[in-house]
């Protein structure tokens, strides 16, 4: 799995931060390199036409099929999604699982993913519930678990169906981080929030504007 920093947008779901102590202060970056930073932020291409689906084939079509990967867009650091007509509704979510499909994934148990949904649902104030209308499933198709001079941080590669009456949201995504734990809790942190701020509407039964 190739490296990918997400420049602070995703923290450790407990909060607390990884690294303890003094640290360097960071360099100013020029404005021509914020310029060519947030160029790259706001960028979109197709995943098939990326240098991560021709870079990364052995975890291709481990979950998402041919077609999925046709409507996905973005980019390698924000990551690649369709939202389709994908609403979020409610506050209930039913949890699917993500399932460890290659063999560097494996180590990352798919009870290791429920707990971190649990995680997130606490925080979010969202009701666990099989028969909710919002669903997740998903795969985690690649990771990295060791360290080396290419790989210097720990991280996962997930793909993900949001599913609502609406339509579904389906989404790429890989983050880095000192340790995998904080890169499954940022991973999925990140997926399920920014599913949760497409299209929201209100809880089932409540009418719009009701407090």
């Amino acid at each position: 799995m190739r490296r990918v920093f997400i420049l602070g947008l995703c923290i450790p779901l407990a909060g607390q931060p990884v690294v303890q102590g003094p640290v360097n202060p960071p360099r100013a970056i020029t404005p021509q390199q914020a310029s060519m930073l947030w160029q790259r932020l706001g960028a979109k291409e197709a995943f098939l036409d990326s240098a991560e689906c021709r870079s990364e084939p052995q975890s291709l079509y481990r979950f998402f099929d041919r077609k999925d990967y046709a409507r996905l867009r973005g980019n390698p650091v924000l990551g690649y999604t369709c939202p389709g007509r994908f609403k979020w509704v409610g506050n209930r979510v039913a949890w699917h699982g993500i399932s460890p499909v290659t063999t560097d994934a494996a180590a990352v148990t798919a009870k290791a993913w429920e707990e971190a949904f649990r995680i997130i649902a606490r925080k979010r104030n969202w009701v666990v519930d099989p028969k909710a209308p919002i669903r997740v499933s998903g795969a985690c198709v690649g990771a990295v678990l060791e360290t080396s001079r290419e790989e210097p941080c720990r991280g996962v590669c997930i793909e993900v169906k949001v599913a609502s009456p609406s339509g579904t949201l389906l989404y790429r995504f890989s983050v880095a981080k000192p340790t995998i734990e904080d890169s499954v809790g940022a991973a999925l942190d990140w997926v399920l929030c920014c599913a949760a701020t497409l299209g929201q509407e209100p809880a089932e039964g409540r009418p719009h504007g009701a407090a």
